[in-house]
Formats: structure tokens, C-alpha cells, sequence
């Protein structure tokens, strides 16, 4: 089969289809979902590991010292797969592709091949001035409807929180990955619950530390306490409650961390939003999500995810619902 016998448009003497789908596009943003699904059943093998545990500390059996002190420290018994990396960076490759995608199919049904093609990607702005610059150079070109679209899922439009809008995420992870290592540390949560501390006598807190947020390296103090020893050395039982969870740097201005199962999820839909929202402000039909082919890596990898469904309303009410599922191998329409 000839690419020309499958490619969604083809230009010829100046002239080019009158209606370009938006295939590519939903192609790149299945494929970032695979990605992503085969990371997120990494992400659970490893976690089935108990990869994290607390050490405890005390010097309680020191009964000459009027003051318990005890700490607990993170043992990490297990690094992060090195692999997460290279996943994370496919699934962002292909989501920031499926923006520019996008952009490129909403210039060539409004106003055909662009003069400067290098300059047609989609807009990213953390700053109003930046996305003010990039509307001088491309809000002509597409339709008034896709504009809309665009400049209303800016990131700057989130004021002092900007950086952590969707889009602002898929932008700045997608350029750190080109150059440089994405950064995955350990999130701690301390006292899910309060600490619940039991004892025949009365118990008083002198000092407490606390140590919640990101946490790079072994051996890190999560929580230390100072108490004064009970009356009559009357034993103490002490249980805080410690969340952990694999997370990711998202910004670097100011530098802020999500975990993985978040922010990994919010970025795919909004992606999703920005093409199906584009697709339809342009009149073109929603794909068939069966029909988006998602390869081998799906379901021999991540099978028990097959099937997911992601859900997108138009402005009308209306819902699509995409089930992604990997084709038969005998019916794909891929090009050989």
C-alpha cells in the first residue's frame, strides 16, 4: 500500500483538500495513552513491592535520660525502574505532537498551507504578553472557533497557579525530556491520621519535626519527637500514619512535584479537550476510538487496561465516549 493510499490529504499544484482530518492528531494522542498505560502498570508492580519503609529509632531503653527522643527514616529498598523515564517522555512526545497536529490541520482547513510552516504549533503561554506574540503570528490562520478554543485553555489564564495548568505541564516536560533526565522523587505525606500516641501516664510533647514533600536519597528523617519520660518509665506506644507516592518535578519557576497517578491522567484529557474540541469547531467527525490503532504494547503489556474509556462533551451536551482497544492484526489499515 502506497502512502498516498492512506495519508488524509495530499497536495497537488496549490491546491489541497477541502476537508483535512484530524487523524494524525487522535493517532499521537492514542499512542500517548498507550504510553502511558503500560507506565502506569510499572508504576503499580513496583508499588506491589512495598518499595518504602520507615525505620524507627528511640533511645527509650535509656531510663537515666529524662528525655525519649525517636525518629523515623525512609528506607528506600527499591530505586525507581530507570524505564519510567523513557516511558513518561514517549507519552509526552506524543501528546505535544498531538497539540501541533492539531494546530497544523485547523491552518490547512482555514486557510490551506501555511508560508512559514516552520512557525504553526500549537500555543502554549504561561505569560498573557508571550501568548499575545504567538496569536500575532497564528490566530489569522485558523477559524474564529478554533481560536476560542485555544485561547481559552491558556495557562496564563490561571494567574500565580499557571504553572501547574495541563497544558503548561505537557510544555515544560515535553522540552526538559529533549534535553535533560524528567525528575521522579518520592512524595511524602506524613499523618494521614494523627499520630496516636498511647500510655498508662500522661505523655508531653517537648519538640516535633516534621519532614512532608518531596524526598530524593535514602535515609531521610520523615518525623522526629521529643518527649518527656513518663512517670515511672510507664511504656509508650506511638503510631503515625505514612503516605508515600511516586512523584514528578512539573515546574521548575517554582519548582513544585505532583504524583505520577495525577498528574500523568489530567494531561492526556485536556489534550484529549483541546483535539475534540477542535475537531468539532471544525465540523469533522469524532474518530471511532476502535479505530485508533493502538499496537501490540496494549494489551501484551497492559491487557488489563484494554478497554478504557475516555469521555469528551461538545459544547452542545452532546458525549463521546472513545473505548480504546488494539485492533485485529488482520484487519489493521496500517500502511506496510
Amino acid at each position: 500500500m502506497l502512502w498516498t493510499d492512506w495519508y488524509p490529504f495530499r497536495l497537488s499544484a496549490g491546491s489541497y483538500h477541502d476537508l483535512v482530518e484530524m487523524r494524525s492528531a487522535w493517532l499521537k494522542w492514542a499512542r500517548a495513552v498507550e504510553h502511558q498505560q503500560v507506565l502506569s502498570r510499572s508504576i503499580r508492580e513496583y508499588l506491589a513491592e512495598d518499595p518504602f519503609q520507615y525505620v524507627r529509632w528511640d533511645n527509650a531503653s535509656d531510663v537515666t535520660d529524662p528525655l525519649i527522643r525517636m525518629q523515623w527514616r525512609l528506607k528506600i529498598t527499591k530505586p525507581f525502574p530507570e524505564s519510567w523515564g523513557v516511558l513518561l517522555g514517549d507519552v509526552l512526545t506524543n501528546l505535544r505532537a498531538a497539540l501541533d497536529h492539531t494546530m497544523w490541520t485547523a491552518v490547512l482547513n482555514h486557510s490551506g498551507p501555511p508560508v512559514k510552516p516552520n512557525q504553526v504549533q500549537f500555543p502554549v503561554a504561561k505569560k498573557e504578553a508571550a501568548f499575545k506574540d504567538a496569536a500575532g503570528k497564528l490566530r489569522t490562520l485558523v477559524a474564529p472557533e478554533v481560536w476560542a478554543v485555544i485561547d481559552a485553555l491558556q495557562p496564563f489564564r490561571g494567574g500565580d497557579r499557571a504553572h501547574t495548568a495541563p497544558l503548561e505541564i505537557v510544555r515544560w516536560l515535553s522540552n526538559m525530556d529533549k534535553h535533560r533526565s524528567l525528575r521522579f522523587v518520592v512524595l511524602a505525606s506524613i499523618d494521614l491520621m494523627p499520630v496516636h500516641i498511647t500510655s498508662d501516664a500522661p505523655v508531653e510533647v517537648i519538640e516535633e519535626r516534621r519532614h512532608e514533600g518531596p524526598i530524593e536519597g535514602d535515609n531521610k528523617t520523615l518525623l522526629f519527637l521529643k518527649i518527656k519520660r513518663p512517670l515511672g518509665n510507664a511504656p509508650i506506644d506511638l503510631a503515625p500514619t505514612f503516605g508515600f507516592s511516586p512523584s514528578l518535578q512539573i515546574s521548575e519557576e517554582p519548582v513544585e512535584f505532583r504524583p505520577l497517578a495525577s498528574a500523568m491522567p489530567i494531561m492526556t484529557e485536556t489534550v484529549l479537550k483541546v483535539i475534540a474540541s477542535v475537531t468539532s469547531a471544525l465540523g469533522l467527525p469524532i474518530p471511532d476510538g476502535h479505530g485508533l490503532q493502538l499496537g501490540h504494547e496494549h494489551e501484551g503489556v497492559a491487557a488489563e487496561l484494554s478497554g478504557d474509556t475516555y469521555t469528551f462533551r461538545n459544547a452542545d451536551g452532546t458525549i463521546h465516549r472513545f473505548d480504546l482497544s488494539s485492533p485485529d492484526l488482520g484487519e489493521s489499515d496500517s500502511p506496510s
